[in-house]
């Protein structure tokens, strides 16, 4: 008996379906960019338990024959292609006959259609794959597509599946794409009969934008349009003051088709050059039209990525196209500059010493550097220049198990800040360059890491009132006892809105909204560890670093001084939580040899 079987075709088809069908939402997108091909102008969905017991997409559009409905639940048989050559001018968003057959095979499926020619409707059901009935029924113009019980007869994946709230997050994160990628349909999303998502397809594009993201961030955004003989740019891209912790919320668009292209992403953050704030993302929804003939989107059965002919000709369109976008606002991206290493004495606050104005050999030297804004002391704090020795690791290198130290037993004294990123201190004849946000992040996961004690908080005296992405909410929901553990409650109160009501009190007085949607952008894929010790570790390090000083941040005396004695009060490791290095000690010694004393 041979060893190799040709597996029946209803086993193949629920093999198959692990590509197409991952979890709900790749059944809403498949049901959804359907409608679309159909001529839809109103697209209609309904969720029920994340998408796990319902999901139900209804469309204004064509309809489909009874002929034909039968035909679409058989693999590779669609209406968008006939031949091979067909392949290389594709402008419909489906074209592979696979999407109604996979989700066939893993889900209770019921299909009603009806074309405007006909009185009657006709109801298609096939059950994991196996036998279809058909029959007669009335319906509206269109077609209606009802998912239940996903994953019914493939247990594994079922088990795989998150929690309520992760998955509605899923889906109404992809109800989104859709819906930035077609503004002139009009969408209405629901889950458990809430409604998530209203919008009138009356093609504004920005109008989308205030629905999903809220009218606030939408007034940040700024309109962009360029394009040459084959390509054509259109949409809207963040002002620099509107940002985000990661890329979630850069959406491309490709002849309508939401894509993930990490050069795309490369020219948007190109084209932002020095506005951007360190460690932060802007926000777009980009739509690139072109020729079918210069782009494939047949590179996955998912379709979410695609090669351009001349890659690099759309990378360089679309940087100049947001650049273009952003100096018309009056911002200069491509000629921004960082602020200098190097600054003046009374520049940085550097305070004098209580002995009086020092006076000696080459006062009128420092004095004429300082007028030209050079510091006369460092020729380049630069790792490049190999006659000084920036890190005292060259001695004695860091590790996480070391502890903190400045090299002599003076306590450090705060001269002053440097370019708004780091503090400038003197420890005994060492001067210290001490990373203002790596070393306030360590001191607050010290705190916050206290196991010893409970997580101080302060509610507020007026609670903030936030409109979170489905992706915020569902982690915001999923994470909420730990959330709580650390100090913040957060409380739905509408389809999107939340309130925060409290802090933790170390973080009292700060901008909480940046904060908290950062910490739950990063909550949304943290897999809490089984062990509570460990959950608390991470999830204090992730506090840690949203509510830690910004680089940038202008700091006083005192807030510079408090942050320096904290940081080195404690037993604390020399690297910030993510091991980059704090501090950087310059001794006399290495200046001496730096000009040539030694």
């Amino acid at each position: 008996m041979s060893a190799i079987v040709v597996l029946s075709e209803q086993v193949a088809n629920r093999i198959a379906a692990g590509e197409v069908v991952e979890r709900p939402a790749s059944v809403v997108k498949e049901l959804v960019e359907n409608a679309m091909d159909a001529g839809a102008t109103r697209i209609d969905v309904r969720l029920a338990e994340g998408g796990k017991q319902l999901i139900r997409v209804t469309d204004d559009g064509v309809g489909m024959s009874p002929d034909d409905l039968m035909l679409a639940v058989q693999r590779f048989a669609t209406s968008k292609i006939t031949a091979a050559e067909d392949l290389d001018a594709i402008l419909t968003m489906g074209f592979r006959g696979e999407a109604l057959p996979s989700i066939a095979a893993v889900a209770q499926l019921q299909i009603t259609s009806r074309q405007a020619d006909t009185d009657e409707a006709c109801r298609l059901v096939v059950r994991g794959g196996g036998e279809v009935q058909q029959q007669t029924v009335a319906a509206p113009v269109g077609t209606d597509v009802e998912v239940t019980h996903l994953f019914f007869n493939t247990p594994a994946r079922q088990k795989f599946l998150a929690t309520t709230a992760t998955e509605r997050g899923h889906c109404v994160n992809w109800a989104h794409r859709l819906a930035l990628g077609r503004p002139d349909i009009a969408f209405r999303v629901t889950h458990d009969g809430q409604n998530v998502l209203t919008t009138s397809g009356n093609s504004d594009l920005q109008a989308v934008i205030a629905a999903i993201w809220g009218s606030n961030d939408a007034r940040l955004f700024l309109p962009l349009q360029m394009g040459d003989s084959d390509f054509a740019i259109t949409g809207y891209v963040s002002s620099p003051r509107l940002t985000r912790a990661n890329r979630h919320t850069q959406l491309f668009f490709v002849n309508g088709r939401f894509v993930r292209s990490s050069s795309l992403s490369h020219a948007l953050t190109q084209a932002y050059g020095m506005l951007l704030p360190s460690g932060r993302q802007p926000m777009c929804v980009i739509h690139i039209q072109v020729s079918p003939h210069i782009v494939d989107p047949n590179v996955h059965p998912t379709k979410i990525e695609v090669r351009f002919d001349n890659p690099g000709r759309v990378h360089d369109l679309c940087a100049r196209a947001v650049g273009a976008a952003l100096a018309e606002a009056g911002l200069r991206p491509l000629d921004a500059v960082r602020p200098p290493m190097t600054t003046a004495r009374d520049e940085l606050g550097i305070r004098q010493p209580a002995a009086g104005r020092w006076s000696g050999p080459g006062q009128d030297q420092i004095r004429r550097a300082a007028r030209l804004r050079i510091n006369p002391f460092v020729d380049s704090v630069d790792e490049r220049d190999a006659g000084l020795e920036l890190y005292t690791s060259a001695e004695a290198p860091h590790t996480d198990q070391q502890a903190l130290s400045t090299g002599t037993a003076s306590a450090p004294h705060v001269l002053g800040q440097l370019s708004a990123r780091y503090i400038v201190a003197q420890s005994g004849t060492d001067l210290l360059l001490i990373d203002q946000h790596r070393a306030a992040e360590r001191v607050l996961l010290l705190r916050m890491s206290d196991a010893s004690q409970p997580v101080a908080r302060q509610l507020l005296a007026v609670p903030l009132s936030m409109e979170l992405s489905p992706e915020e909410a569902a982690a915001a929901e999923d994470h909420a006892q730990s959330l709580q553990q650390m100090g913040f409650e957060l409380e739905q109160f509408g389809p999107s809105a939340w309130l925060l009501r409290s802090v933790p009190t170390m973080l009292v007085n700060r901008s909480y909204e940046p904060i908290i949607r950062d910490l739950l952008q990063d909550l949304a894929s943290w897999q809490a560890p089984s062990s509570f010790e460990r959950a608390r570790e991470e999830l204090a390090a992730l506090v840690a670093c949203h509510g830690a000083i910004k680089a940038g941040t202008k700091l006083t005396a005192a807030e510079m001084q408090g942050l320096v004695d904290d940081l080195t009060a404690s037993d604390a490791p020399a690297v910030c939580p993510h091991g980059d290095p704090i501090i950087i000690t310059v001794s006399s010694d290495q200046l001496d040899r730096k000009f040539g004393r030694a």
